[in-house]
Protein backbone atom coordinates (compact mmCIF):
# COMPACT_ATOMS: atom_id res chain seq x y z
CA UNK A 1 0.00 0.00 0.00
CA UNK A 2 1.10 3.65 -1.05
CA UNK A 3 1.93 5.99 1.62
CA UNK A 4 -0.33 8.45 0.41
CA UNK A 5 -3.43 5.93 0.64
CA UNK A 6 -2.13 5.04 4.00
CA UNK A 7 -2.03 8.68 5.32
CA UNK A 8 -5.57 9.08 3.50
CA UNK A 9 -6.83 6.00 5.44
CA UNK A 10 -5.56 6.99 9.08
CA UNK A 11 -7.16 10.53 8.83
CA UNK A 12 -10.52 8.38 7.81
CA UNK A 13 -9.71 6.48 11.01
CA UNK A 14 -9.15 9.64 13.01
CA UNK A 15 -12.62 11.25 11.70
CA UNK A 16 -14.37 7.95 12.64
CA UNK A 17 -16.95 7.74 16.01
CA UNK A 18 -16.28 3.89 15.33
CA UNK A 19 -12.77 3.45 16.99
CA UNK A 20 -12.16 -0.03 14.88
CA UNK A 21 -12.53 1.90 11.30
CA UNK A 22 -9.33 -0.17 9.24
CA UNK A 23 -7.68 0.98 6.67
CA UNK A 24 -8.72 -0.32 3.39
CA UNK A 25 -7.47 -4.33 2.57
CA UNK A 26 -3.27 -3.58 0.96
CA UNK A 27 -4.20 -6.62 -1.56
CA UNK A 28 -6.47 -4.36 -3.80
CA UNK A 29 -3.29 -1.70 -4.19
CA UNK A 30 -0.87 -4.43 -5.10
CA UNK A 31 1.39 -4.75 -1.83
CA UNK A 32 1.80 -9.03 -2.43
CA UNK A 33 3.05 -8.34 -5.85
CA UNK A 34 6.30 -6.57 -5.07
CA UNK A 35 9.21 -7.18 -2.66
CA UNK A 36 8.62 -7.02 0.98
CA UNK A 37 9.82 -4.05 3.20
CA UNK A 38 12.61 -4.39 5.99
CA UNK A 39 10.10 -3.69 8.76
CA UNK A 40 6.44 -4.79 9.10
CA UNK A 41 4.26 -2.44 11.53
CA UNK A 42 1.24 -4.47 12.93
CA UNK A 43 -1.71 -2.38 12.76
CA UNK A 44 -3.93 -5.28 13.55
CA UNK A 45 -3.52 -5.62 17.30
CA UNK A 46 -2.40 -1.95 17.90
CA UNK A 47 -3.24 1.42 16.29
CA UNK A 48 0.35 3.34 14.63
CA UNK A 49 0.18 6.80 13.28
CA UNK A 50 3.86 7.05 12.11
CA UNK A 51 2.66 8.04 8.74
CA UNK A 52 0.97 11.43 10.71
CA UNK A 53 2.62 12.24 13.38
CA UNK A 54 2.86 16.03 14.63
CA UNK A 55 2.38 17.87 11.53
CA UNK A 56 0.46 20.94 10.24
CA UNK A 57 -3.45 20.76 11.00
CA UNK A 58 -3.23 17.92 12.37
CA UNK A 59 -4.80 17.99 16.62
CA UNK A 60 -5.43 14.38 17.89
CA UNK A 61 -3.27 13.00 20.41
CA UNK A 62 -2.89 9.99 19.18
CA UNK A 63 -1.68 11.23 15.53
CA UNK A 64 0.64 13.75 17.15
CA UNK A 65 2.38 11.07 18.78
CA UNK A 66 3.05 9.43 15.97
CA UNK A 67 6.78 8.52 14.91
CA UNK A 68 6.89 9.60 11.66
CA UNK A 69 10.44 11.25 11.96
CA UNK A 70 11.81 8.06 13.05
CA UNK A 71 10.28 5.54 10.61
CA UNK A 72 11.08 8.05 7.19
CA UNK A 73 14.51 8.46 8.25
CA UNK A 74 14.68 4.51 8.12
CA UNK A 75 13.41 4.57 4.80
CA UNK A 76 15.81 7.09 3.53
CA UNK A 77 18.57 4.61 4.98
CA UNK A 78 17.07 1.60 3.07
CA UNK A 79 14.52 0.42 5.42
CA UNK A 80 10.72 1.32 4.50
CA UNK A 81 7.77 -0.21 6.17
CA UNK A 82 4.79 -2.64 4.94
CA UNK A 83 1.72 -2.86 6.93
CA UNK A 84 -0.02 -5.56 8.92
CA UNK A 85 -3.85 -4.51 8.64
CA UNK A 86 -6.17 -7.34 8.51
CA UNK A 87 -5.87 -11.05 9.24
CA UNK A 88 -3.31 -12.56 11.12
CA UNK A 89 0.46 -12.72 11.79
CA UNK A 90 1.38 -16.17 10.73
CA UNK A 91 5.31 -17.59 10.03
CA UNK A 92 4.51 -16.50 6.06
CA UNK A 93 3.68 -13.20 7.17
CA UNK A 94 6.81 -12.78 9.29
CA UNK A 95 9.43 -13.97 7.38
CA UNK A 96 10.24 -12.50 4.69
CA UNK A 97 10.96 -9.12 7.00
CA UNK A 98 13.84 -8.16 8.92
CA UNK A 99 12.04 -5.92 12.00
CA UNK A 100 8.12 -6.38 13.56
CA UNK A 101 7.00 -3.40 15.29
CA UNK A 102 4.09 -3.80 17.62
CA UNK A 103 3.24 -0.10 18.94
CA UNK A 104 0.91 0.15 21.53
CA UNK A 105 -1.33 -2.57 21.59
CA UNK A 106 -5.27 -1.19 22.44
CA UNK A 107 -8.19 -3.12 23.67
CA UNK A 108 -10.18 -2.34 20.84
CA UNK A 109 -7.82 -4.31 18.51
CA UNK A 110 -7.86 -7.52 17.43
CA UNK A 111 -6.28 -9.89 20.46
CA UNK A 112 -3.39 -11.84 19.99
CA UNK A 113 -4.01 -15.56 18.82
CA UNK A 114 -2.51 -18.68 20.30
CA UNK A 115 -1.31 -18.95 16.53
CA UNK A 116 -0.03 -15.62 16.22
CA UNK A 117 1.72 -15.34 19.48
CA UNK A 118 3.45 -18.87 18.56
CA UNK A 119 4.50 -17.02 14.96
CA UNK A 120 5.99 -14.24 17.15
CA UNK A 121 8.02 -16.34 19.21
CA UNK A 122 9.19 -18.72 16.37
CA UNK A 123 10.14 -15.46 13.80
CA UNK A 124 12.00 -14.23 16.84
CA UNK A 125 13.65 -17.07 17.82
CA UNK A 126 14.89 -18.01 14.37
CA UNK A 127 17.17 -14.64 14.11
CA UNK A 128 13.66 -11.80 13.56
CA UNK A 129 13.45 -8.64 15.52
CA UNK A 130 11.24 -7.15 17.45
CA UNK A 131 10.21 -3.88 18.51
CA UNK A 132 7.76 -3.11 21.04
CA UNK A 133 6.10 0.23 22.29
CA UNK A 134 4.32 0.18 25.79
CA UNK A 135 2.94 2.82 28.23
CA UNK A 136 2.09 4.03 31.95
CA UNK A 137 -0.12 1.40 33.76
CA UNK A 138 -1.93 -0.72 31.62
CA UNK A 139 -3.35 2.10 29.50
CA UNK A 140 -5.92 0.85 26.96
CA UNK A 141 -5.32 -2.62 28.98
CA UNK A 142 -2.13 -2.91 26.77
CA UNK A 143 -0.25 -4.52 29.65
CA UNK A 144 -3.21 -7.59 29.63
CA UNK A 145 -3.07 -7.70 26.11
CA UNK A 146 0.48 -8.37 25.59
CA UNK A 147 0.47 -10.78 28.92
CA UNK A 148 0.12 -13.84 26.84
CA UNK A 149 2.86 -12.75 24.06
CA UNK A 150 5.40 -11.10 26.65
CA UNK A 151 5.61 -14.61 28.69
CA UNK A 152 5.90 -16.58 26.12
CA UNK A 153 8.79 -14.75 25.27
CA UNK A 154 9.95 -14.78 29.03
CA UNK A 155 9.73 -11.05 29.30
CA UNK A 156 7.41 -10.04 32.24
CA UNK A 157 4.45 -7.28 31.71
CA UNK A 158 4.14 -4.56 34.01
CA UNK A 159 0.89 -2.26 35.05
CA UNK A 160 2.92 0.36 36.91
CA UNK A 161 3.78 4.27 35.72
CA UNK A 162 7.42 5.08 36.08
CA UNK A 163 7.96 8.69 38.76
CA UNK A 164 10.48 10.16 39.38
CA UNK A 165 11.68 13.35 42.01
CA UNK A 166 13.52 16.45 41.51
CA UNK A 167 15.69 17.03 39.99
CA UNK A 168 14.88 14.10 37.61
CA UNK A 169 11.66 15.66 37.18
CA UNK A 170 10.53 17.84 33.50
CA UNK A 171 8.39 20.11 35.98
CA UNK A 172 6.44 19.52 38.90
CA UNK A 173 5.32 16.65 38.57
CA UNK A 174 6.32 13.49 38.77
CA UNK A 175 5.42 12.05 35.37
CA UNK A 176 7.35 13.37 32.99
CA UNK A 177 11.27 12.34 33.45
CA UNK A 178 14.45 12.22 32.60
CA UNK A 179 15.95 9.22 32.58
CA UNK A 180 20.08 9.32 33.14
CA UNK A 181 21.19 5.72 34.59
CA UNK A 182 22.12 3.09 31.76
CA UNK A 183 23.42 -0.36 31.45
CA UNK A 184 26.21 -0.54 28.86
CA UNK A 185 24.90 -1.81 25.38
CA UNK A 186 24.63 -0.98 21.94
CA UNK A 187 21.11 0.37 22.70
CA UNK A 188 22.64 3.11 24.91
CA UNK A 189 26.00 3.75 23.43
CA UNK A 190 26.17 7.56 23.88
CA UNK A 191 23.47 8.11 25.70
CA UNK A 192 23.62 11.14 28.47
CA UNK A 193 19.89 11.88 29.08
CA UNK A 194 16.67 10.79 27.47
CA UNK A 195 13.14 11.55 28.70
CA UNK A 196 9.58 10.13 28.46
CA UNK A 197 6.19 11.62 29.53
CA UNK A 198 4.44 9.69 31.62
CA UNK A 199 5.49 5.98 30.59
CA UNK A 200 5.62 2.53 32.27
CA UNK A 201 8.18 0.26 33.44
CA UNK A 202 9.56 -3.23 31.82
CA UNK A 203 11.00 -5.93 33.01
CA UNK A 204 14.39 -5.31 35.38
CA UNK A 205 15.83 -8.08 34.24
CA UNK A 206 16.76 -6.80 31.10
CA UNK A 207 16.15 -3.44 30.98
CA UNK A 208 19.01 -0.98 29.57
CA UNK A 209 17.48 2.25 30.92
CA UNK A 210 16.57 2.67 34.42
CA UNK A 211 15.09 5.85 36.44
CA UNK A 212 17.02 6.28 39.72
CA UNK A 213 16.90 5.22 43.55
CA UNK A 214 14.40 7.48 44.71
CA UNK A 215 11.93 6.88 42.02
CA UNK A 216 8.90 4.64 42.47
CA UNK A 217 6.41 2.21 40.42
CA UNK A 218 3.12 3.94 40.55
CA UNK A 219 0.31 1.51 40.89
CA UNK A 220 -3.05 1.71 38.27
CA UNK A 221 -6.12 2.27 39.47
CA UNK A 222 -8.89 0.94 37.20
CA UNK A 223 -12.55 -0.04 39.53
CA UNK A 224 -14.79 -3.21 38.72
CA UNK A 225 -14.93 -3.78 35.33
CA UNK A 226 -12.27 -1.14 34.43
CA UNK A 227 -15.32 1.75 34.99
CA UNK A 228 -13.43 4.13 37.02
CA UNK A 229 -10.28 6.09 35.61
CA UNK A 230 -10.76 4.62 32.01
CA UNK A 231 -8.92 4.44 29.65
CA UNK A 232 -5.60 5.98 30.71
CA UNK A 233 -6.09 4.16 34.36
CA UNK A 234 -3.36 6.11 35.85
CA UNK A 235 -2.14 5.66 39.54
CA UNK A 236 -2.07 9.11 41.75
CA UNK A 237 1.56 9.93 40.72
CA UNK A 238 2.14 10.16 44.84
CA UNK A 239 4.44 7.41 46.57
CA UNK A 240 2.01 5.08 48.63
CA UNK A 241 3.75 3.12 51.06
CA UNK A 242 3.31 -0.65 48.79
CA UNK A 243 4.87 0.94 45.90
CA UNK A 244 8.43 -0.09 45.44
CA UNK A 245 11.42 2.44 45.27
CA UNK A 246 13.27 2.32 41.75
CA UNK A 247 15.76 1.93 40.14
CA UNK A 248 13.12 0.98 37.86
CA UNK A 249 13.60 -0.36 33.82
CA UNK A 250 12.10 2.06 31.15
CA UNK A 251 14.05 0.53 28.10
CA UNK A 252 14.58 -3.03 27.61
CA UNK A 253 17.00 -5.04 25.56
CA UNK A 254 17.55 -8.83 25.37
CA UNK A 255 18.61 -11.50 22.74
CA UNK A 256 16.13 -14.31 22.69
CA UNK A 257 17.21 -17.40 20.44
CA UNK A 258 18.63 -15.76 17.06
CA UNK A 259 16.65 -12.65 17.32
CA UNK A 260 16.75 -9.36 19.18
CA UNK A 261 14.25 -7.60 21.16
CA UNK A 262 14.09 -4.32 22.32
CA UNK A 263 10.61 -2.56 24.26
CA UNK A 264 10.28 1.27 25.05
CA UNK A 265 8.01 1.82 27.94
CA UNK A 266 6.51 5.05 26.46
CA UNK A 267 5.00 6.12 23.35
CA UNK A 268 6.05 9.75 23.52
CA UNK A 269 9.63 8.43 23.88
CA UNK A 270 9.91 8.29 20.08
CA UNK A 271 7.14 10.26 18.45
CA UNK A 272 7.51 13.21 16.35
CA UNK A 273 6.95 15.16 19.64
CA UNK A 274 9.56 14.19 21.74
CA UNK A 275 12.28 12.51 19.43
CA UNK A 276 14.58 15.58 18.88
CA UNK A 277 14.84 16.16 22.67
CA UNK A 278 17.76 14.65 24.61
CA UNK A 279 19.12 11.89 23.15
CA UNK A 280 15.82 10.05 22.41
CA UNK A 281 16.97 10.41 18.82
CA UNK A 282 19.97 8.55 19.81
CA UNK A 283 18.38 6.01 21.57
CA UNK A 284 15.79 5.14 18.39
CA UNK A 285 18.76 4.66 15.77
CA UNK A 286 20.79 2.59 18.37
CA UNK A 287 17.65 0.67 19.03
CA UNK A 288 17.69 0.48 14.77
CA UNK A 289 20.70 -0.51 14.36
CA UNK A 290 20.84 -2.98 16.91
CA UNK A 291 17.67 -4.82 15.74
CA UNK A 292 18.38 -4.76 12.04
CA UNK A 293 22.32 -5.66 12.61
CA UNK A 294 23.15 -2.41 10.65
CA UNK A 295 25.91 -0.15 13.04
CA UNK A 296 25.53 2.28 9.83
CA UNK A 297 22.60 3.50 11.32
CA UNK A 298 23.68 4.93 14.19
CA UNK A 299 24.79 7.71 12.25
CA UNK A 300 23.72 11.05 14.93
CA UNK A 301 25.41 13.95 12.33
CA UNK A 302 23.39 12.17 9.48
CA UNK A 303 20.21 12.59 11.24
CA UNK A 304 20.46 16.02 12.97
CA UNK A 305 21.63 17.68 10.00
CA UNK A 306 18.55 15.57 7.33
CA UNK A 307 16.31 19.00 7.23
CA UNK A 308 17.16 22.60 6.92
CA UNK A 309 17.43 24.91 8.18
CA UNK A 310 18.21 23.82 11.54
CA UNK A 311 16.49 25.04 14.82
CA UNK A 312 18.75 24.47 17.81
CA UNK A 313 17.27 25.04 21.26
CA UNK A 314 20.01 24.80 24.07
CA UNK A 315 18.30 23.14 27.29
CA UNK A 316 20.60 22.25 30.49
CA UNK A 317 19.49 19.44 32.23
CA UNK A 318 19.07 20.72 35.26
CA UNK A 319 16.59 23.42 33.69
CA UNK A 320 14.50 22.01 31.65
CA UNK A 321 12.38 24.13 29.52
CA UNK A 322 11.29 22.68 26.58
CA UNK A 323 10.23 19.24 27.89
CA UNK A 324 8.23 21.34 30.46
CA UNK A 325 4.38 21.10 30.43
CA UNK A 326 4.14 23.20 33.60
CA UNK A 327 2.89 26.71 32.76
CA UNK A 328 6.09 28.77 32.80
CA UNK A 329 7.82 25.96 30.19
CA UNK A 330 7.84 26.03 26.89
CA UNK A 331 6.51 21.95 25.50
CA UNK A 332 3.96 23.70 23.55
CA UNK A 333 6.59 25.95 21.62
CA UNK A 334 8.62 23.37 21.09
CA UNK A 335 5.42 20.92 19.60
CA UNK A 336 4.60 24.01 17.82
CA UNK A 337 8.22 24.32 16.04
CA UNK A 338 8.62 21.01 15.93
CA UNK A 339 5.13 20.96 13.76
CA UNK A 340 6.52 23.45 11.32
CA UNK A 341 11.22 23.37 11.67
CA UNK A 342 13.31 20.81 11.89
CA UNK A 343 14.29 21.41 15.80
CA UNK A 344 16.88 19.89 18.11
CA UNK A 345 16.25 20.40 21.86
CA UNK A 346 19.69 19.44 23.70
CA UNK A 347 22.64 21.04 25.72
CA UNK A 348 24.98 20.46 23.35
CA UNK A 349 26.40 23.35 20.96
CA UNK A 350 27.02 20.91 18.13
CA UNK A 351 25.71 20.57 15.13
CA UNK A 352 25.48 24.10 14.17
CA UNK A 353 22.70 26.05 13.76
CA UNK A 354 20.27 28.19 11.39
CA UNK A 355 18.73 29.52 14.25
CA UNK A 356 19.64 29.22 17.73
CA UNK A 357 16.98 29.06 21.11
CA UNK A 358 17.83 29.93 24.39
CA UNK A 359 14.49 29.52 26.36
CA UNK A 360 16.39 31.54 28.95
CA UNK A 361 19.34 34.06 29.44
CA UNK A 362 20.08 33.02 33.04
CA UNK A 363 22.07 29.44 32.65
CA UNK A 364 25.55 28.62 32.97
CA UNK A 365 27.98 28.13 30.20
CA UNK A 366 31.08 25.81 30.00
CA UNK A 367 34.08 27.81 28.53
CA UNK A 368 33.54 25.39 25.50
CA UNK A 369 30.62 26.48 25.19
CA UNK A 370 31.10 30.57 25.86
CA UNK A 371 33.63 30.14 22.97
CA UNK A 372 31.44 28.32 20.66
CA UNK A 373 28.55 30.48 20.90
CA UNK A 374 30.95 33.88 20.79
CA UNK A 375 31.92 32.21 17.36
CA UNK A 376 28.42 32.08 16.41
CA UNK A 377 27.34 35.58 17.10
CA UNK A 378 30.40 37.11 15.39
CA UNK A 379 29.95 35.53 12.23
CA UNK A 380 26.24 36.49 12.24
CA UNK A 381 24.37 33.96 13.85
CA UNK A 382 21.19 34.98 15.74
CA UNK A 383 20.23 33.92 19.53
CA UNK A 384 16.58 33.89 19.79
CA UNK A 385 15.73 34.42 24.11
CA UNK A 386 11.96 33.60 24.75
CA UNK A 387 11.73 35.33 27.73
CA UNK A 388 12.49 38.77 28.64
CA UNK A 389 15.92 40.40 28.83
CA UNK A 390 17.28 39.98 33.01
CA UNK A 391 18.73 42.06 34.95
CA UNK A 392 22.38 42.04 34.95
CA UNK A 393 22.28 42.01 38.63
CA UNK A 394 20.43 38.19 38.08
CA UNK A 395 23.31 37.12 35.71
CA UNK A 396 25.10 34.28 37.47
CA UNK A 397 28.58 33.48 36.45
CA UNK A 398 29.25 32.26 32.77
CA UNK A 399 25.73 33.02 32.19
CA UNK A 400 24.72 34.69 28.64
CA UNK A 401 24.47 38.23 30.12
CA UNK A 402 28.10 37.88 30.68
CA UNK A 403 28.79 36.48 27.66
CA UNK A 404 28.00 39.89 26.22
CA UNK A 405 30.16 41.37 28.46
CA UNK A 406 33.36 38.83 28.00
CA UNK A 407 36.78 40.80 26.77
CA UNK A 408 36.65 38.65 23.67
CA UNK A 409 33.36 39.47 22.76
CA UNK A 410 32.74 42.72 20.64
CA UNK A 411 31.34 46.05 21.89
CA UNK A 412 27.43 45.47 21.19
CA UNK A 413 24.80 47.94 20.13
CA UNK A 414 21.43 47.84 22.52
CA UNK A 415 18.15 48.38 20.61
CA UNK A 416 14.54 48.05 21.28
CA UNK A 417 11.32 47.23 19.32
CA UNK A 418 7.88 46.89 20.30
CA UNK A 419 8.36 43.06 20.50
CA UNK A 420 12.25 42.77 21.24
CA UNK A 421 15.14 43.72 22.94
CA UNK A 422 18.67 43.38 20.96
CA UNK A 423 21.79 43.41 21.52
CA UNK A 424 23.63 43.70 17.88
CA UNK A 425 27.06 42.99 17.25
CA UNK A 426 29.08 44.31 14.31
CA UNK A 427 29.25 40.82 12.00
CA UNK A 428 25.69 40.88 11.97
CA UNK A 429 25.34 38.47 14.66
CA UNK A 430 22.65 39.24 17.67
CA UNK A 431 21.15 38.30 20.42
CA UNK A 432 17.88 38.82 20.45
CA UNK A 433 14.79 38.84 23.93
CA UNK A 434 11.25 38.58 23.54
CA UNK A 435 9.00 41.30 25.33
CA UNK A 436 7.08 40.07 28.43
CA UNK A 437 3.92 40.78 26.21
CA UNK A 438 4.98 38.70 23.35
CA UNK A 439 6.05 35.53 25.79
CA UNK A 440 5.19 31.88 24.16
CA UNK A 441 5.24 29.84 27.31
CA UNK A 442 2.85 26.90 27.82
CA UNK A 443 0.15 29.87 29.44
CA UNK A 444 0.01 31.61 26.17
CA UNK A 445 0.50 28.63 23.57
CA UNK A 446 -1.93 25.54 23.20
CA UNK A 447 -0.75 22.08 23.74
CA UNK A 448 -0.25 20.18 20.72
CA UNK A 449 -3.21 17.79 21.04
CA UNK A 450 -5.70 21.13 21.13
CA UNK A 451 -7.09 23.29 18.53
CA UNK A 452 -5.60 26.69 18.83
CA UNK A 453 -8.17 29.11 20.36
CA UNK A 454 -8.11 32.66 18.89
CA UNK A 455 -6.03 34.39 20.55
CA UNK A 456 -3.08 31.41 21.01
CA UNK A 457 -3.80 30.85 17.49
CA UNK A 458 -2.68 34.44 16.71
CA UNK A 459 0.44 34.61 19.20
CA UNK A 460 1.59 31.12 17.64
CA UNK A 461 1.25 32.81 13.92
CA UNK A 462 3.36 36.03 14.91
CA UNK A 463 6.00 33.96 16.56
CA UNK A 464 6.01 31.19 13.73
CA UNK A 465 6.35 34.37 11.70
CA UNK A 466 8.98 36.15 13.33
CA UNK A 467 11.27 32.34 13.36
CA UNK A 468 11.17 32.68 9.40
CA UNK A 469 11.96 36.11 9.07
CA UNK A 470 15.62 35.46 11.47
CA UNK A 471 15.94 32.44 9.32
CA UNK A 472 15.50 34.06 6.27
CA UNK A 473 18.12 36.73 7.78
CA UNK A 474 20.78 34.36 8.36
CA UNK A 475 20.88 32.68 5.22
CA UNK A 476 23.98 33.14 3.28
CA UNK A 477 24.18 34.59 -0.21
CA UNK A 478 25.37 31.84 -2.61
CA UNK A 479 28.86 32.37 -3.84
CA UNK A 480 29.25 34.47 -7.32
CA UNK A 481 30.29 33.02 -10.08
CA UNK A 482 32.66 34.09 -12.86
Amino acid sequence: MDTFALLTACVLVLGQADSRAEPPNPAADGEESRQPAPILIDWIHANDFSMVGLRPGVYDYHATCGSRHGFEYLALRGYPQDYALRGRLTPERLAPHKLLVINLVSAEREPFLVSEIMAIRSYVDRGGSLFLVTEHSNAYFHSHRLKPLLSMLGIASSTDTACEVRPLTLGRGSGWLAVTRFVDHPVTAGLGRIAMLSGGTVDRRYAVALTSDKSWADQWRAGVYGEDNAAGFCGNFRRDESEPLGPHGVVLAREYGRGRIVIVADQNMISDNLINYADNYRLWLNAMAWLLRDPALVDWNGYESWHAPRIVAYEPPEKPAFGCGDEEGYFNAMSLLARHHWLLVNDRFSPPADLRIFADDRCTLSADQRRSLLEELSSGQTLLVLTPESPASQARGGSLADLLSDPDCPETVRRETPEEVIRQLPGGGAVRWLKAEWVVDNQHLDPPSQVPRADQKRRAEWFLAKLQALLDRGKKEPPAHD
